[in-house]
């Protein structure tokens, strides 16, 4: 170059034709020269990429190899060894080098937020900003934040799907059927490869259930309210009801105007007057809680009116996480009994096509969390006395009042199914465990079991029944049984299941039951009952609330706030 503009310099100095000659000629001489330079910048850069690209897989095959040699434990073992086999099946190729994927992975790990998780929990979402920023990255930052991305995807990839927590850890006698590796790793991450969208692949995991969708929403719409101030709570004082003055109406209207369950304008109306416009948003609130709908606000709806926005949000979140543990795996016909809703719910092809209010287990003997097949129907049983209820109410009931067996129409048979005369037995000297005989009622309209009992075989004796005590209904909590579901038509419940196995018509099975004799109706399609523990459910696009009457939401919010 220095050659060249000394010689145009020299010609500047000849005649004009001279050096125009001069100059077209260097110009022309520069321009045959460009393509070579071009070439070779080209050829350089080409080079350094490819060695930038195998010190990439060098330094991931390295990886790799310690995590062979030493993969750690528990969970962190199964993970560790998941991402090192993936690098190198793909002869430890790095993963996240299009910046395309690199954003979309941090929208979606940001997002998790909106699952009620935590994006802190997924180690990499802090770093990518900063990793992002770097416009020549180093082999070694690649490398090392290939690995983190990785893990991060491959673990929100699991919590979408099963859930953070493992639901045994709550649920002791949980027994769904979803297997921990339903989806292959390796696939997971070819599919996102070949979609170039890490976003679609794991929104795919998501429960498909529209009721997930509803709680995800609300749990938004809580949110806000949280973030503009929630409500305050509204002081203990007499009953407020429809046409009463308190000075604590306004206080209700600006309560109900914040969660949605009155307009906006209503708390411009600063007047003590229980008007009809706040009992008609009393009655919505109670419907959604799951209370008594009379519009008068007593000592349990203003406990509930008192939850504030925040213990919402983590109901919510709670209950977000139940469904990622349990909707992969509900069958389109079904039976749902949702414990702390007291209600049962029975599916078709995956259509509600009916509902009734159940009796559950008391506190301290809890319905359990579980699933099992209908398979059999049993018309005008008989009550054999459990052992959980044999020890802790009949034998201790037996031995104050020898007229109790008497009073609750109970017989006591032996081995051979003899009547034994219980006053010829020494009760004191019997456990449960050793009484040598069992506790039988009579099948009937006032037998513990009434006319139905739908039997599905379980190790914990628990099964659906029709009861005489039918006006245990009409209370809006029912935790009254000993872990069994009481159902309040279950006439009605067994011409459904029969219906949908093509037997018995409604006029066979009234006369057999009106018979009085006992008698077993086998399914010929076993029917999938799911006992469930929601305590926020969907209900008309909101979320509804339940009393968490077994306490179990706190633990498993803990455990979600938990790295």
């Amino acid at each position: 170059m220095a050659i060249l503009t000394r010689s145009m310099v020299l010609q500047r100095q000849a005649s004009p034709y001279q050096f125009r000659f001069a100059l077209i000629r260097c110009i022309a001489v520069l321009m045959l020269c460009a393509p070579i330079s071009l070439y070779a910048a080209e050829e350089v850069q080409q080079a350094e990429s490819a060695a930038w690209k195998r010190d990439v897989a060098l330094r991931l095959e390295k990886y790799c190899i310690t995590v062979f040699r030493s993969p750690g434990s528990g969970k962190t073992r199964e993970n560790n060894l998941r991402v090192a086999r993936f690098y190198a099946t793909r002869s430890y190729q790095p993963l996240w080098s299009s910046t395309t994927m690199t954003q979309e992975l941090a929208t979606s790990l940001n997002a998790a937020f909106e699952h009620g998780l935590t994006p802190a929990e997924y180690d990499v979402a802090g770093e990518l900003p900063r990793w992002m920023a770097l416009t020549n990255r180093s082999a070694a930052a690649q490398a090392r934040y290939d690995v983190l991305a990785t893990r991060a995807f491959l673990t929100l990839a699991t919590h979408l799907r099963y859930g953070k927590l493992d639901p045994v850890r709550f649920e002791p006698t949980w027994n769904f059927s979803s297997p921990p590796n339903l989806f292959h790793f390796d696939e997971l991450l070819a599919r996102t490869l070949q979609r170039t969208s890490p976003s679609e692949v794991l929104n795919g995991l998501l429960p498909r259930d529209p009721g997930y969708d509803v709680l995800k929403k609300e749990l938004a719409r809580y949110r806000e309210i949280a973030k503009n101030g929630g409500w305050s709570a509204i002081p203990a004082g007499t009953l407020l009801q429809e046409g009463s003055r308190d000075a604590r109406v306004p206080l209700l209207r600006q309560r109900l105007a914040a969660s949605g369950d009155i307009s906006s304008s209503a708390v411009a109306d600063t007047t003590t007057l229980y008007n009809p416009d706040v009992t008609k948003a009393v009655k919505r609130f109670q419907q959604q809680h799951g209370l008594w709908s009379d519009g008068v606000v007593g000592a349990t709806t203003l406990r509930a009116i008192n939850v504030s926005a925040d213990e919402r949000i983590g109901q919510l979140r709670v209950n977000l996480e139940r469904c990622r543990w349990l909707l992969h795996d509900i069958s389109p016909t079904s039976v749902i009994v949702n414990i702390p809703a007291y209600t049962l719910h029975y599916f078709e092809q995956g259509d509600r096509r009916w509902s009734t209010r159940v009796i559950v287990g008391q506190p301290k003997r809890p319905t359990p969390v579980f699933r099992a097949d209908m398979q059999l129907l049993i018309l005008n049983p008989r009550w054999v006395v459990p052992s959980t209820v044999l020890a802790k109410d009949v034998l201790p009931a037996v031995i104050k009042d020898p007229a109790y067996l008497r009073k609750k129409k109970l017989r006591v048979v032996d081995e051979n199914g003899t009547i034994i005369d219980p006053a010829t037995i020494k009760w004191s000297s019997y456990s449960a465990s050793t009484l040598p005989y069992r506790l039988q009622q009579k099948s009937g309209d006032d037998g513990a079991l009434g006319r139905i009992k739908f039997l599905m075989p379980n190790r914990y004796t628990i099964y659906l029944h029709d009861t005489p005590d039918k006006a245990l209904f009409q209370k809006t909590q029912r935790a009254f049984s000993s872990g069994c579901i009481r159902v309040q038509h279950p006439e009605e419940l067994a011409r459904l299941v029969l219906r949908h196995s093509n037997r018995e018509s409604r006029p066979s099975l009234e006369s057999r039951i009106k018979s009085g004799a006992t008698s077993t109706i086998r399914l010929p399609q076993q029917i999938p009952v799911y006992l469930i523990y929601l305590t926020a459910l969907p209900c008309n696009n909101k979320a509804e609330f339940r009393e968490d009457i077994y306490h179990r939401d706190p633990q498993i919010l803990k455990a979600l706030d938990a790295k």
